[in-house]
């Protein structure tokens, strides 16, 4: 018989050779098996094959919300704008050593002329210049990202190949800006607007920046029309 032998006493075959460490391994995964049942792995194992897997993944935002909530509003006629900023202490600039920006304020205006793409604009204090900056973006209307549960991003640039910016949803009092490979910035009021690269550092790359007053971006504003709007908090 191949595979087996009688024992000495004339007993039932017993395995032998590969078969008895196959029969080892199977009792091995059955008890495994029983330890899996007892902790419920089993059960949210079927569950992720049974249930299809976009209903794990994050729906994408529809671009229109998207709109409404970086607004905190549904934009009206003419401009509409959101202010938002960010002031970073002594504290988390020393654990950033490689971090350049100590403040950041963001201005969104959005045209019901053209309301198929919207102003950013961002004014930085860096701590290791003495002047206060400012770049400009124009940004087409957000759409989802190609990759399944992406979320809606809008992606602004900088005029004369001068940088590009993103934004994303935080939540509802938050937007994040990325700025992957920096961006041109000037001094506003400044001969030939002091134009000035490299000014962001290794570890100016992502940023929060927190729902706030209008008038906390007054000093972005372009004239007398645009400070008026946001003087009145509207």
């Amino acid at each position: 018989m191949t595979g087996a032998f009688r024992d000495s006493a004339g007993g039932a075959p017993r395995a032998s050779g590969p078969d008895r460490n196959l029969l080892a391994s199977l009792s091995r995964m059955g008890a495994l098996m029983k330890q899996l049942i007892r902790g419920g792995v089993l059960a949210a194992l079927a569950v992720s094959f049974l249930v299809p897997h976009a209903a794990f993944a994050a729906s994408p935002a529809n671009p229109e919300d998207f709109i409404k909530k970086l607004m905190g509003r549904t934009p009206g006629k003419g401009k509409t704008p959101a202010c938002f900023n960010r002031v970073y202490d002594d504290a988390h600039l020393a654990t950033h050593p490689q971090q350049n920006v100590r403040t950041m304020t963001l201005l969104v205006l959005i045209d019901s002329e053209n309301p198929d793409s919207y102003d950013l604009r961002v004014g930085v204090n860096f701590r290791n210049r003495k002047h206060y900056f400012e770049t400009e973006g124009d940004c087409v209307k957000p759409h989802p990202e190609d990759e399944a549960g992406g979320a809606v991003t809008a992606h602004c640039a900088v005029a004369c190949d001068g940088g590009g910016i993103d934004v994303a949803l935080k939540d509802n009092g938050s937007v994040l800006l990325t700025i992957p490979n920096g961006a041109r910035m000037w001094r506003p009021g400044a001969e030939d607007n002091d134009t000035v690269h490299g000014a962001f550092g290794p570890d100016d790359k992502l940023f929060r920046v927190d729902r706030a007053a209008l008038s906390e971006c007054m000093p972005l504003a372009a004239d007398k029309a645009e400070k008026a709007l946001l003087a009145r908090g509207q």
